[in-house]
């Protein structure tokens, strides 16, 4: 009948232009309601672009979570009795690992059987991880909730001079976070991941829901880099990363972890549940976190996919077995626990891991290394009240040096002091020049370095090696082997030459148990991330008091957001903070932003007003 109104004849023809005209005008302000102050940072059904080229198969996503799923855990919830103590970690702590975990013999039978199956399917699984062979690049999660701290990660860590592409996987979705991953971003070499569209063909059942912490392991395995820098939305580089991946450690271990403040609150049960491996003494080594981690996909795959089942079994079971409601508890501990617990199986002969595989890494070898530089935090006192900001974590190239020095200094100082005892007891072994041996074990000898890649503007090798995919379709029975169950591969028992083969492949990082309570002397100027773990850098947060972005003194004037600058001026040679407002401001305030969403015009004024009254006189 509408139609027939509009369009049936002359007579109405005045009418009809009166309705279309009063349709266009509701149209517009039901459209430009929705682009409103209200609405412009909130979830909604997106329209986004699709993402880039990098698609990895509906097969593989099918397959890696029925794996998951068929081996899920199925004992109760996990529950802790009270929580673990924030008891801060020292080289010399004699804290006793807390034992609070809550668990019946039938729930750790379920564990047990859980956990097994999964590491069964490894060696398969892991074979054909999906990536794009020889690529390296840095990637982190946000969303709707958080993008304006990935905009200040991706500001920050140009500034830094780096020239790695970045992707960025979007959880949620609103206007505004689009309109940057369309337009914005591609300016600083960095793309959006929405894996609504790699999971657009799924059926939904397939498709868990993810909880906060799930995001992380999701956002590693869908990148299409081999080597990645994995960054939280919240870290900030002020110093480039991208020396890290043809540098030591990374060469010899391919996996890099970074401290925590406190010590491993790992309850003693998780390790009996792993596969009965050895429970690490809490001296050997403080709790990791994981806002910042290198993987190369290539040699790690199988630890990163253990490290996917613990956080697909996170939170309902081991998150807090992990942590035992102890500070930070999440996915904190799930990805070096992951290295930790194949290399301790591996030392038992009850995993053997495949190398074959490995053929992107050749020339390297696989390992793992904990940062022993323990964090510093940093704050700002505003009206005589400290407010923490960040905690800065060393570069781990740097880390690799210092550690050297002080295992070389120790076995040094052993033998100098036992000879000056055979001096003292013995004064013909001084005439004979008679030395001990230390016993410290060597630190590993670095493996033929191989030669830096020559990546283009998106990260793919120019030599275009294509991208590695499943080989087989999910759902079909792999061959039975003995001692495993009906369906699953399993992990076959060594023999000696497979053993001299691994261990071409493999770095023992055991010595990493007892270097961190040697006396190191990393270079402070080498710290080279800001993990905002206080108050976080999203600058859209100005018109938010709760953000606490912004602060002022007892006279009413705007503190800095991360105090005095002249040690960050000192150690970096640039005022990192001012470079950050400066360049968010050309983000925020350009005319396709601005311009559109009137939040974004708030958050533009209320920026360039900051910058004005507390950056234009430094």
């Amino acid at each position: 009948m509408l139609r027939r109104f509009l369009f049936g004849g002359k007579p109405r023809g005045r009418a009809s232009v009166l309705v279309l005209s009063l349709l266009t005008a509701l149209l517009y302000l039901t459209v430009r309601s929705r682009l409103d102050d209200n609405d412009d940072l909130a979830p909604y059904t997106p329209y986004h672009v699709p993402s880039n080229t990098y698609n990895i198969s509906s097969d593989w996503w099918v397959e890696f979570f029925m794996r998951l799923e068929t081996t899920r855990v199925t004992a109760t919830p996990t529950e802790i009795n009270g929580s673990a103590p924030n008891d801060n970690w020292t080289p010399n702590t004699s804290v006793v690992r807390a034992d609070l975990l809550l668990l019946n013999t039938t729930d750790e039978a379920k564990f047990r059987e859980s956990h097994a199956s999964f590491v069964r399917q490894l060696p398969q699984f892991a074979s054909h991880i999906p990536y794009d062979a020889g690529t390296t690049g840095i990637v982190s999660t946000a969303g709707a909730r958080n993008f304006g701290q990935a905009i200040s990660m991706v500001l920050m860590t140009r500034q830094a001079g780096s020239r790695l592409p970045i992707q960025i996987v979007v959880d949620s979705n609103s206007p505004w976070v689009d309109l940057v991953c369309a337009e914005t971003l591609p300016r600083y070499d960095a793309s959006c991941l929405f894996l609504e569209d790699m999971w657009a063909s799924l059926h939904h059942e397939i498709v868990p829901k993810l909880h906060r912490f799930q995001w992380k392991f999701i956002s590693i395995i869908a990148s299409s880099f081999q080597n990645v820098l994995f960054l939280d939305a919240d870290t900030l580089p002020v110093r480039s990363p991208d020396h890290l991946f043809t540098r030591e450690p990374f060469i010899s271990a391919g996996f890099i972890t970074w401290p925590d403040y406190w010590v491993s609150q790992v309850a003693p049960a998780f390790y009996k549940i792993a596969g009965d491996v050895e429970v690490p003494s809490i001296a050997s080594r403080a709790s990791s976190e994981s806002g910042i981690i290198m993987y190369d996909k290539a040699r790690h795959a199988d630890t990163l996919l253990l490290a996917a089942y613990y956080n697909y079994n996170g939170p309902d079971h081991y998150y807090s077995m992990l942590n035992q409601h102890g500070p930070g508890e999440g996915d904190k501990e799930t990805f070096f626990q992951a290295a930790l617990v194949l290399d301790g199986l591996r030392k038992k002969g009850a995993y053997q891991p495949p190398t074959a595989w490995m053929k992107p890494g050749v020339g390297v070898k696989k390992g793992y290394w904990d940062v022993k530089a323990m964090p510093k935090s940093h704050g700002r006192t505003a009206k005589g009240l400290w407010r923490g900001m960040f905690m800065q974590q060393m570069d781990p190239s740097e880390d690799y040096r210092a550690v050297m020095a002080a295992i070389e200094k120790a076995k040094n100082d052993e033998v100098h002091d036992k000879a000056n005892d055979e001096s003292k007891s013995n004064p013909a072994a001084k005439a004979r020049g008679t030395t001990a041996q230390p016993p410290l074990p060597p630190p590993p000898t670095p493996p033929r370095r191989r030669r830096q890649q020559n990546f283009s503007k998106a990260g793919q090798k120019k030599s275009g090696v294509k991208q590695r995919q499943a080989d087989h379709k999910p759902g079909t029975k792999p061959k039975q082997e003995d001692g495993g169950q009906e369906g699953e591969e399993t992990s076959p028992p060594p023999n000696d030459a497979d053993s001299a083969r691994t261990s071409n492949f493999l770095t023992d990082s055991t010595f990493l148990d007892t270097a961190g309570r040697l006396p190191l002397q990393p270079d402070a100027h080498h710290y080279m991330f800001f993990h905002h773990n206080g108050v976080k850098p999203d600058l859209t947060g100005v018109l938010d008091e709760g953000a606490e972005i912004l602060a002022t003194d007892e006279e009413g004037r705007y503190v800095r957001m991360w105090g005095d600058p002249g040690w960050i001026i000192e150690r970096y040679g640039r005022d990192v903070e001012r470079v950050l407002w400066h360049d968010s401001i050309e983000v925020y305030c350009q005319e396709r932003l601005a311009g559109r969403f009137q939040r974004l015009r708030k958050v533009c004024r209320k920026m360039r007003e900051t910058y004005e009254r507390v950056h234009h006189s430094y």
